[in-house]
């Protein structure tokens, strides 16, 4: 949260895109510092923001459905027509078949029309696979099945690809609950098709030390050619 206090640390890096699960409504900020912003939320302190820089342009696609509040669905535009849904999964105490990768599932078979063209799928999935077989309950479906519902699309995690490891066995947290160290999970994933995917120049996980202070979260960075 407060994004308006730390959005300053990643602007050296010249991002393109943005995807902020947990961010504040901009509003707040005091300056424009991106092109374009697209936020959801129903706190003004807790949303789901996604910027743009560079003079991409953003906007919500057509298909955006209430329903899946937290998975947006955007068109970008100027320089290309590349899709994207920035995701920021939650608990779901109504339908607990639907909390975290549950509505990730139903939502991604619901935009699967968008899938088809080139994308990329990205945010906080609040999941790992070493939780796909011991759920507290039933679930519409799990990572596993994301991920292959996923590659038969020919949409691939741009982390899993550069770093060659498979699910469930990844090395470089992208999560340190509660800020302790000892307390680490991977569950952000960026998602890509595969003309992207074969484009990756570069992908990091940030390091503890650098942005602990900031978030529990590590910013999931991809550059591609």
């Amino acid at each position: 949260m407060a994004f308006r206090k730390k959005y300053e640390k990643i602007l050296p890096y010249n991002p393109d895109l943005l995807i902020v699960p947990e961010c504040e409504h901009p509003g707040k900020f005091t300056d424009d510092f991106y092109s374009n912003v697209l936020w959801i939320g129903s706190n003004t302190n807790k949303g789901l923001g996604v910027f743009s820089f560079n003079d991409i342009e953003i906007s919500l696609h057509e298909s955006y459905c209430e329903e899946y509040k937290y998975v947006l669905p955007i068109k970008m535009t100027n320089p290309t027509g590349t899709n994207l849904i920035a995701i920021w999964s939650q608990n779901n105490k109504e339908d607990p078949k639907r909390r975290y990768i549950g509505e990730v599932w139903k939502s991604l078979n619901y935009y699967k029309d968008m899938l088809k063209s080139p994308i990329i799928i990205a945010g906080d999935f609040n999941w790992n696979v070493i939780w796909d077989r011991k759920p507290d309950y039933p679930l519409y479906g799990t990572l596993t099945n994301v991920i292959y519902f996923l590659k038969q699309l020919e949409i691939h995690s741009a982390y899993h690809r550069s770093a060659n490891v498979s699910f469930g066995h990844e090395k470089e947290p992208t999560l340190f609950f509660r800020k302790n160290r000892k307390t680490p999970y991977h569950i952000d994933y960026i998602f890509a098709s595969t003309d992207f995917i074969d484009r990756i120049k570069t992908f990091s996980i940030g390091k503890y030390e650098d942005w602990i202070s900031l978030s529990d979260h590590m910013p999931l960075m991809a550059e591609f050619e």
